[in-house]
């Protein structure tokens, strides 16, 4: 697992909770010496993005009170983080493509 820097358009500074690739073993290839299809060869796995809310973007969130358009960033701040739910499953349940669960297959879905 590792933690670094990353860009996000919403929020900075930004990070990302990477983790191993389960399907190379993080190596970024397979035994058969190809690139993996899955990490494309990086060796790991985005999983969950987070960071601190851009000042900037309160500007445009619409408050009820008084019809103000938006939050004083002076006044509020934030902190945004985001967990790739369908990724999670992927390593748990060890499934070779994250395309799998959208393509709405009884048979694969039924699975879980």
């Amino acid at each position: 697992m590792r933690l670094r820097p990353h860009f996000f358009p919403f929020t900075e500074p930004s990070v990302e909770v990477d983790v191993s690739c389960f399907n190379c073993d993080g190596k970024g290839f397979m035994r058969d010496g190809s690139r993996c299809y899955l990490c494309k060869g990086e060796g790991w796995l985005e999983v969950l993005g987070a960071g601190e809310v851009d000042p900037a973007v309160y500007e445009y969130v619409p408050t009820t009170e008084h019809n103000a358009p938006g939050y004083d960033p002076e006044k509020v701040q934030g902190f945004a983080f985001g967990l790739g739910v369908e990724r999670i499953a992927m390593l748990k349940h060890g499934i070779p493509d994250l395309r799998l669960n959208f393509e709405n297959d009884l048979r694969f879905l039924e699975q879980f």
